[in-house]
């Protein structure tokens, strides 16, 4: 038995040791043929769904998505869709040759991302967010908003701000209620 397993393991190494005293095969270099790239016309008029949190507001953008203009309704100057759910609506305008104009979204009490959170409660740390806003528009193919409107409440104290979707608070507008 052991010269059994003496002659394989002899056997392993020479072949092992045999492969790689090969000399390897020169690379062959072919010149490939030239390839032309023409500039496409970018479309900028396409739809940039919002990586939100919520799967309500998710739902609407990727309804909207599959959406597709009929022919009938390239007739007119402007064609208007609107998808809506119970915490929001997406409303976009198309020109008459059915290209995507305009995108307005407004949902109420949606998940905030993370960065919001914290950014807020970095900021107020004693104050609890009461309401959300979430505000998203488009004009062709360019973001023109994308910002949460809170309402902090604090004690008897309530307080509105504007957030931008990076977490920066950019307005802040205080009102005192007896609540």
């Amino acid at each position: 038995m052991k010269t059994i397993i003496t002659f394989i393991l002899c056997l392993s190494l020479f072949s092992v040791s045999y492969s790689q005293d090969k000399k390897p095969e020169a690379l062959k270099i072919e010149k490939l043929t030239e390839v032309v790239i023409s500039p496409v016309k970018k479309d900028l008029t396409k739809y940039t769904p919002d990586n939100n949190p919520d799967a309500v507001v998710r739902h609407i953008q990727n309804e909207f998505v599959s959406y597709k203009v009929d022919d009938e309704c390239k007739n007119f100057d402007e064609y208007l869709v609107t998808v809506e759910n119970k915490k929001g609506s997406l409303v976009a305008t198309y020109n008459e040759k059915g290209v995507l104009m305009h995108i307005s979204e407004k949902y109420v009490n949606v998940e905030l991302p993370r960065e919001i959170i914290n950014s807020v409660y970095l900021s107020y740390p004693d104050w609890k967010i009461t309401k959300s806003t979430f505000e998203y528009s488009q004009q062709k193919g360019q973001i023109l908003k994308k910002a949460y409107r809170l309402k902090l409440k604090k004690n008897n104290k309530t307080q509105n701000i504007l957030v931008s979707s990076t977490g920066e608070i950019t307005k802040i507008n205080k009102a005192l209620a007896m609540n």
